[in-house]
């Protein structure tokens, strides 16, 4: 029992001094699923849970929420990642699939501490050229994006375990290219088409 009692001590110290959770840590924390419940103490808010609420913009009170690291803004509709994501820097879960979303910011490429990323069910035409900077990166989700452009620098995120790019339409030479360049991943893809990647 008394074990039990160090370990539970323990997160609640990690947690009170903002520092990074491990990913089993965070899944024991409490999900706030509205913005008002946040704010009431926002220093205490690590995850936050803002699905389906019909959101048109990515709501600026997320950014009080200093320690914040797991963001669900799913089935919404916001159309952009504001630059102002950068202020999350503890940020390890986003969660924006099934949104309207056209652009990966440069912005969200500096989390350094991102784990996993699902924008899935958008509108994104790109990978952009710089992914690899996500160092950290185990997953992405990206299935049924129009997406044209799948940079070799993929093949630079050595911790990436799985890679989802199931429905979006590629030809079998960038299938090819993805399977070499990332060896150790597992990439999820639909059968080729005889297509321009994006079509």
């Amino acid at each position: 029992m008394k074990w039990i009692v160090f370990i539970f001590l323990g997160l609640i110290s990690v947690a009170s001094s903002g520092q990074l959770l491990s990913l089993e840590a965070l899944d024991t924390t409490k999900v706030f699923r509205s913005i008002e419940s946040a704010l009431i103490n926002p220093n205490e808010v690590y995850r936050l849970d803002l699905s389906k609420q019909k959101l048109e913009e990515f709501p600026k009170e997320v950014f009080e929420f200093k320690n914040l690291q797991e963001l669900n803004l799913s089935k919404n509709k916001i159309q952009v990642i504001p630059d102002e994501i950068i202020k999350l820097k503890n940020l390890q879960r986003i969660n924006f699939s099934k949104n309207k979303i056209s652009e990966i910011p440069e912005a969200m490429l500096v989390l350094s501490n991102m784990k996993s990323v699902d924008l899935s069910d958008n509108f994104l035409d790109r990978i952009p050229e710089n992914i690899n900077q996500l160092k950290s990166l185990k997953i992405l989700i990206l299935w049924d994006n129009p997406i044209s452009v799948y940079p070799n620098s993929l093949g630079l995120l050595e911790e990436l375990e799985i890679l989802d790019l199931l429905n979006n339409q590629m030809n079998s030479d960038t299938q090819t290219r993805l399977n070499n360049i990332l060896p150790q991943t597992r990439i999820i893809m639909s059968p080729p088409c005889r297509c321009q990647d994006g079509e």
